[in-house]
């Protein structure tokens, strides 16, 4: 039932809130879980780590951090306009009124702080940080000793989505049971792959990321019985998704297919007319040839000159009516979300015609922006930079039996040692340092390395 799947109890605070509280403070538990997010060191690391493109001189482009202000933004008004409709839906007549109370006016700030965290795990050089990290465990065998399948699944296949959990939830050295403490809505919310890494079928598209390291695997167990989600195996552990990461899933895809043909546009990756006529085309595809008007009313208000501004205006209405596209996904396949039966996100279940185009987007993308040489430049330094940095601190860690790769493991900050004898959390300790760098940062320290 849809008054089954929130609540504000934080993990690794183990008092429940007292009733009424929430309502006499400024901020409910939802806000400041918004909150402690924005605030935490992690996520300002954000700003010098890439998504694409590498990391801009004189031209703006987007990174990790803007890429999820701009997904919770998206987060924000889809959460409100779902949980608005779910509010209001004949079959919800009977719902309590504390939960249509929450999903009128909470849903969306879930769904804003599971967005902010989305991309909180991810290494430096995106995508090509965790192949970097796959392809080094894959070609250091050695290293398997004394892992498990599901152990070594986690380092082979190497997942952002799964370190973002880790990166929240974990108890690295001087923080709190719970790590950042963040309700457990939150935290399911964030989860869009829910499933440990020897559960994943790499091969199939639908299941080709997982979202729990084997390490988180007992607090993700604790959440999805919480929130009564249905088990798909027991070992490996694989659950349905939560109803709320379907919206934290769909908030992502709207702002990468959107921004991602702005910012190539910015660059001249991609020319003015062709990313204007795909976003009108869109718009055309949603609303119907009379919206068509409407927007050309809007961009004649806009100098002509100016195509980033004219793009901006197109862009804003289209993220617009995407929102309300899969509200109405979400809404009209509400019953087989809520049961675990829907697998597809909900922009490809938007209109056919509006669909077809995002399939445009998706194929230019492909072509024109992530092989473009700027991003296979990302893609080859993140390579090296990453292996290079792997190579010195994986065997610092995990046979410390020299005087050098001792003082290798004085330059980890405290946070992530561990002095227990499991090989598997000797590895993460190496990673967890790893994956918290900057682009900039790991850059720096392998030039240093390097001697260059």
């Amino acid at each position: 039932m849809w008054q089954d799947l929130f609540s504000s109890n934080r993990l690794g605070i183990f008092t429940p809130p007292v009733a009424g509280e929430e309502s006499s403070r400024n901020r409910t538990a939802f806000q400041r879980d918004y909150d402690r997010i924005i605030f935490s060191s992690p996520f300002r690391r954000l700003q010098t780590k890439t998504t694409v493109f590498p990391l801009p001189g004189n031209v703006f482009v987007h990174n990790r951090l803007t890429h999820s202000l701009e997904a919770a933004s998206i987060g924000r008004s889809i959460g409100n306009s779902v949980g608005n409709a779910l509010a209001d839906v004949p079959d919800n007549r009977e719902m309590p009124e504390m939960a249509k109370e929450f999903y009128r006016n909470q849903l969306g700030n879930v769904v804003a702080a599971a967005c902010l965290a989305h991309d909180i795990g991810y290494p430096p050089f995106g995508r090509s940080g965790e192949n970097a990290i796959s392809q080094f465990f894959i070609g250091h065998p050695e290293f398997k000793t004394g892992l498990s399948d599901s152990e070594w699944a986690d380092f082979t296949n190497f997942e952002g989505n799964a370190n973002a959990l880790r990166v929240m939830a974990h108890r690295f050295n001087g923080r709190r049971e719970g790590g950042f403490c963040l309700t457990y809505t939150t935290l399911i919310s964030m989860i869009k792959y829910p499933r440990a890494s020897n559960a994943n079928n790499f091969e199939k598209p639908s299941a080709k990321n997982y979202g729990v390291f084997k390490s988180e695997v007992d607090i993700f167990r604790s959440l999805a019985e919480i929130f009564k989600l249905k088990v798909l195996s027991d070992n490996p552990v694989s659950f349905v998704r939560h109803p709320f990461a379907v919206l934290v899933e769909a908030a992502d895809d709207i702002s990468t297919n959107i921004i991602d043909l702005e910012d190539a546009h910015r660059l001249g990756i991609v020319d003015y007319t062709t990313v204007a006529g795909i976003f009108l085309e869109l718009n055309i595809a949603l609303k119907g040839g009379r919206h068509n008007e409407r927007i050309q009313k809007g961009m004649a208000q806009v100098a002509e000159y100016d195509k980033n501004e004219r793009l901006a205006y197109l862009r804003a209405i289209t993220i617009n009516n995407l929102i309300s596209a899969v509200t109405e996904v979400f809404i009209s396949n509400r019953h087989s979300i809520i049961e675990g039966r829907h697998n597809e996100s909900l922009v490809n279940g938007i209109v056919p015609e509006a669909k077809t185009v995002i399939d445009k987007m998706e194929a230019l993308a492909n072509e024109k922006i992530y092989n473009h040489p700027s991003s296979i430049e990302v893609e080859l330094a993140g390579n090296k930079v990453l292996t290079g940095l792997l190579s010195e601190f994986v065997p610092a860690v995990a046979n410390p039996e020299t005087n050098f790769t001792k003082k290798l493991q004085k330059l980890i900050p405290l946070q992530y040692h561990y002095n227990g004898e499991s090989p598997y959390r000797k590895i993460q300790v190496a990673l967890d340092f790893i994956t918290g760098m900057t682009d900039d940062y790991a850059l720096q320290l392998y030039r240093k390395f390097m001697g260059i």
